[in-house]
């Protein structure tokens, strides 16, 4: 027998505003909630109403047999509390049935895993306080944003109180004489089991589905079908079909066939007793893990290089990622929520993505998702808004600063008990700047 996992990663960011030099230091909004706002609703009408209330109808049709995985970024939660309550509703109902699990990633899809010990904690914490609030889960499979992972990563992660962790099933990485349908481990910390994704049969629906160019052409459920059971010649345990969940019906058209794609190739599966679905954690806990898998440069499931240069792959993205971090102590030292959560915002990976340069298919698939005319604006607006946050972090600091110390001497003249409600700016926090490791040749 041999399992089926699905997991599907939704995550939608907070997109800037265009900001010019001139607009520093006047503190005009971030984010463009309009644009934000109409992007949701698009993506909403197209995927995540029709995918959910298939996959809805596809768990309570086979309670027993059919079972799925999901992770949301916190930055698509609070988009659906802004939003589309009714669209949250619909997925607590689906996160409440026995046959599905809610995974853990970053509150803010971000990198901070390449480059902040601390915030990665941080944002860890916060993904799972969230996911508590709102779906009385208690997650204990972790996937990076990206499903960027390496033997470091998987150390943080471990320390983070996670026992499982999705990573790419990229060849080059998986352990010799086994295949990516396999549990393995980390190299080290043999208590951290490793997920791979696989990666073909993932990518024949994420992106080949409507590629009338691709060989196979068109894709059906029955043909679909019939490469897995090429996999029932006992050298395979489990099959894990990782994706974006755009993928259904924002990635891939509902005019492709992909709904009724799916529902024919689950409903079939479901009744060939060869084969069962498990979430993530049932096949953590189902299969020993068969080798220590190594990965000792960063790994992720972006183009065709599978590494991060996607969002690290060239000077400006470096350098605004670097300005990015470097407000970190500033803004961690001012205690502020309203500014900690703008910063965290501005950290999320999509941006990044926005400025990466590449040609032929991979610079295609960067355009398309890019709210910007080319790399170098994305670049301009968001060092910028940087900027303008620092101008006014330090405007906040130094009237915290002489807040505190007016309050503290009229408190020591007498005139008052008590330093009303004026809390003294904290100490520092440690910098763990820059600890991002570096891509090998």
């Amino acid at each position: 027998m041999v399992a089926i996992c699905f997991y599907f990663e939704i995550h939608q960011p907070f997109r800037i505003n265009h900001y010019r030099i001139k607009e520093i230091n006047k503190h005009k909004a971030y984010f463009n909630s309009e644009s934000n706002e109409q992007i949701f609703h698009k993506v909403a009408k197209k995927c995540y109403w029709p995918a959910g209330l298939l996959f809805a109808s596809l768990l309570k049709n086979f309670p027993e047999n059919f079972k799925i995985s999901f992770s949301m970024s916190g930055t698509f939660l609070e988009q659906c509390e802004l939003y589309d309550k009714k669209l949250l509703e619909l997925y607590q109902d689906i996160l409440s049935l026995p046959n599905t699990e809610i995974i853990c990633e970053t509150s803010h899809h971000s990198l901070a895993s390449l480059y902040d010990e601390e915030e990665f904690y941080a944002q860890i914490d916060k993904q799972k306080q969230k996911i508590f609030e709102l779906f009385s889960k208690v997650p204990t499979t972790f996937r990076n944003t990206e499903l960027i992972y390496s033997n470091r990563i998987g150390d943080l992660v471990s320390n983070s109180g996670f026992n499982t962790c999705l990573l790419e099933g990229w060849d080059p990485f998986i352990p010799a004489g086994w295949g990516p349908h396999h549990v393995f481990h980390h190299p080290e910390n043999h208590n951290l089991k490793l997920l791979p994704k696989s990666y073909k049969l993932s990518d024949d629906l994420a992106f080949r589905f409507s590629n009338r160019a691709w060989a196979e052409w068109p894709l059906t459920s029955e043909k679909y079908k019939n490469w897995f059971e090429k996999l029932l010649d006992g050298s395979h345990e489990f099959v894990g079909l990782f994706m974006d969940y755009e993928t259904f019906g924002e990635h891939q058209w509902a005019e492709t066939g992909i709904f009724e794609f799916l529902e024919h190739f689950i409903s079939n599966m479901t009744q060939d007793k060869r084969f069962e679905f498990l979430t993530v954690s049932e096949v953590s806990a189902k299969f020993q893990s068969r080798a220590p898998m190594s990965v000792d440069r960063p790994l992720s499931w972006a183009d065709t290089e599978r590494d991060i240069s996607a969002w690290l792959g060239n000077r400006i993205q470096e350098d605004a990622i670097q300005k990015a971090y470097k407000l970190k102590t500033l803004v961690y030292r001012l205690n502020d929520s309203q500014i900690l959560e703008e910063w965290r915002k501005l950290l999320t990976s999509d941006h990044f993505y926005y400025m990466c340069i590449k040609w032929s298919n991979d610079g295609d698939v960067h355009k398309y998702f890019s709210p910007f005319d080319s790399p170098y604006e994305a670049y301009l607006d968001y060092v910028n808004i940087l900027e303008d946050l620092e101008c006014k972090c330090n405007k906040l600091f130094q009237s915290n600063t002489k807040s505190f110390e007016r309050n503290k001497q009229r408190h020591d003249a007498g005139e008052i008990t008590v330093c009303e409600k004026t809390t003294p700016v904290s100490q520092p926090q440690k910098n763990f700047l820059p600890v991002l490791e570096k891509t090998a040749n």
